[in-house]
């Protein structure tokens, strides 16, 4: 996938709103392969969804720090950076929760697997201090021995 450049625009709010709408584009695309669980598709675009973050984070310092600038552009145009930041807080929110939601998921199918795994394992018993085998408990289930190698090459 290309990576993203920074729009070269009149005005450094053209530029935060034309780099906010890019933003939120890419993250509702990621939220939406979030829900489908598309993963590959997901990795695909983190670069750019990375940039375009970067790139979002410094304009709006750049805003922070030229305030005097932004108001004389008028309040028409505050309006629309106003609202471009507040799409762009409501997109990361909504793609927040979604990426929660798929790591839970992710987290239930290991946590079943590992379960389904450990169902399956045999209790191994060591050796007493004496060098014999511990004898099992009368109500506990017998102890089986799993044979193992020991390499020297360590």
């Amino acid at each position: 996938m290309e990576s993203p450049a920074k729009p070269q625009l009149a005005n450094p709010a053209e530029t935060l709103i034309a780099i906010a709408a890019r933003l939120v584009a890419c993250l509702e695309r990621e939220t939406a392969l979030l829900v489908d669980m598309k993963m590959q598709e997901i990795a695909e675009i983190s670069g750019e969804k990375v940039e375009l973050t970067r790139n979002f984070v410094m304009c709006v310092r750049q805003a922070k720090d030229r305030a005097a600038d932004y108001k004389a552009l008028g309040p028409a145009v505050l309006a629309e950076v106003r609202e471009a930041m507040d799409k762009v807080e409501e997109t990361a929110r909504r793609n927040e929760r979604a990426i929660h939601s798929a790591r839970k998921v992710n987290e239930q199918v290991m946590k079943t697997i590992a379960e389904a795994i450990n169902e399956k394992r045999v209790n191994a018993a060591g050796y007493t201090k004496a060098g014999t085998r511990p004898q099992p408990l009368a109500k506990k289930a017998a102890y089986t021995y799993q044979p193992m190698v020991l390499d020297e090459k360590c």
